[in-house]
């Protein structure tokens, strides 16, 4: 993701954990264009389990995965030759596994749950998450959580702007907060609130370029990501509902230049019908920045879209508590600075199973 670059101090050191990492990562990019993938909707607001005990969901993965960006972390985009040019494509198989258990603690009322949920992902991120549920009468379903690491974004390049030679990769830690209220008054309004906050362990954006002191301060990318999230489903009929919202971010970085704020406002429609679960979600968004990158003399503003559609197919052969899992997805973002555009399109099958 672009203006998503955070992290932060993590005693669990995730980028250690590359193989795993690397396996997964790609995954991120499936929830970075998908709002409201599927069931992310309903499941917001659905209320707590009414028996005491575990749940959850666990959903393996492969699929294929094709993109451009300058910024990926991978073995293909280690050496660029130019810094006005966007890289060459890479296409490579993906795998990994998302999933979420739950511990109802007092049943309909107060679940704990830890795992990787799909409102992480709709954020464009792979990451673990811990927190509460609690179903507030005639208010919502309150979520306290905490981001203890992400599994992207656990590296970046120490110095994106090095070209003609190998960029040594640098482990990147980022943790956060959340605090959510979904079905709210018994609506289908729902509200996000996530404060992240990114570390990089060796920062030297600029440095190959020679660039002075002054101008390397504008390249820093560690600081501190509010993001607000406000979507309100609307169920047309019994199968067909129609989920419009919008996302703002305020990107607080230590560097100017990589400073601004994004808007993003997409729509999700899903239709559910017998054992089939079809979910489209469309957005465009924006985002500015406060001062000119001192490389190119310019502002690094830029748009981006994306699609993205969902299939889900419930007790395939007649089993019980299992589904088949499709989802295919195009994103692009457009950036005044042609280093910054990025490309991504995927596809990935899985089966999941409910527990």
């Amino acid at each position: 993701m672009n203006p998503s670059d955070n992290p932060v101090a993590n005693p669990l050191r995730p980028a250690r954990h590359l193989a795993i990492s690397r396996a997964v990562l790609p995954l991120c990019l499936l929830g970075a264009v998908m709002p409201q993938i599927l069931t992310q909707a309903k499941a917001q607001a659905a209320p707590i389990a009414d028996e005491r005990g575990l749940s959850g969901e666990i959903q393996p993965l492969v699929g294929v995965l094709s993109s451009r960006s300058n910024l990926a972390v991978s073995s293909d985009q280690k050496r660029i030759d130019s810094l006005y040019s966007l890289s060459a494509r890479e296409t490579r198989p993906i795998g990994g596994v998302l999933g979420k258990v739950d511990y109802t603690v007092v049943p309909k009322e107060l679940a704990l749950y830890a795992g990787t949920p799909r409102s992480a992902l709709a954020d464009g991120e792979l990451a673990l998450e811990v927190g509460a549920r609690y179903l507030v009468n005639r208010v919502g379903l309150l979520t306290a959580a905490v981001t203890p690491f992400t599994i992207n974004d656990s590296e970046a390049w120490s110095d994106p702007f090095v070209t003609g030679t190998r960029r040594d990769a640098t482990d990147a830690d980022r943790r956060g907060l959340r605090l959510g209220l979904a079905g709210i008054a018994g609506t289908g309004l729902s509200v996000d609130y996530r404060l992240y906050r990114r570390d990089l362990d060796d920062e030297r954006s600029g440095q190959a370029l020679g660039l002075s002191s002054a101008e390397r301060r504008l390249l820093e990318r560690e600081g501190t990501e509010h993001r607000f999230d406000l979507n309100y489903r609307v169920a047309l009929t019994d199968n067909l509902s129609l989920t419009p919202g919008v996302q703002y971010r305020h990107l607080d970085a230590d560097g100017a230049a990589n400073r601004g704020w994004l808007l993003r406002p997409q729509l999700t429609a899903q239709y559910d019908i017998d054992r089939w679960s079809v979910s489209m979600t469309g957005y465009y968004g924006v985002d500015r920045y406060d001062a000119r990158q001192p490389i190119y003399d310019e502002y690094r503003d830029g748009d981006e879209m994306g699609v993205a559609a969902g299939v889900r197919y419930a007790e395939p052969f007649g089993w019980s508590n299992w589904s088949v899992n499709a989802y295919g997805v195009w994103s692009e973002r457009d950036s005044d600075i042609r280093f910054y555009d990025q490309e991504t399109g995927l596809f990935a099958i899985g089966m999941g199973y409910r527990f």
